[in-house]
């Protein structure tokens, strides 16, 4: 269902995933040094066809999360930025869509269980944030109007994983 990203070849396989679907996007492409957690996604074959990166979240306003929205000033993750992370680079690469956003989800959930997060903060592009949040049910809330951010509107984001995995038998789309 995934593969950690801990060699420069799979480094390289998950940058070519990402980069390939923000230019599909029109979005601008960032390559961040920032210590972070990257896996790829796999299909049923083993085909690597997504991406997803958590990275620590920092309180500090000069975090670039926090020049495009200020999550910093919510009270929620002021109280304990250390069961929060940023979430970012997720990607599945066009020929892979539709059931494997399953697969990427179920891998955000089980991150963030076996990471013990509570909040997770994201720029999330209006398309996909609906889906989450209509469709899945995942429990998210815009904490801000949409912004213009690298080529496309994106919505800042909080989303509680907890409130999933404490309670899986609501979200049938989780997988074993």
């Amino acid at each position: 269902m995934y593969i950690k990203v801990d060699s420069v070849a799979l480094l390289n396989d998950y940058n070519q995933i990402w980069m390939e679907c923000w230019l599909e996007k029109g979005y601008g492409l960032e390559n961040d040094k920032i210590p972070a957690d990257r896996y790829i996604i796999t299909d049923t074959q083993n085909h690597k066809v997504g991406s997803i990166e958590f990275k620590p979240y920092s309180l500090d306003i000069t975090n670039n999360i926090n020049k495009v929205y200020p999550f910093y000033k919510i009270e929620s993750l002021k109280n304990n930025p250390n069961s929060v992370v940023e979430v970012d680079k997720v990607a599945i690469l066009k020929q892979y869509r539709g059931k494997n956003l399953e697969r990427l989800l179920t891998v955000f959930i089980n991150y963030a269980e076996s990471h013990n997060i509570n909040y997770c903060v994201a720029l999330l592009e209006r398309v996909f944030y609906k889906a989450l949040k209509n469709v899945y049910k995942i429990p998210i809330k815009a904490v801000g109007e949409k912004i213009y951010y690298k080529g496309d509107y994106v919505i800042p984001t909080i989303v509680n994983p907890r409130e999933v995995y404490q309670n899986r038998e609501k979200y049938s789309w989780l997988l074993d």
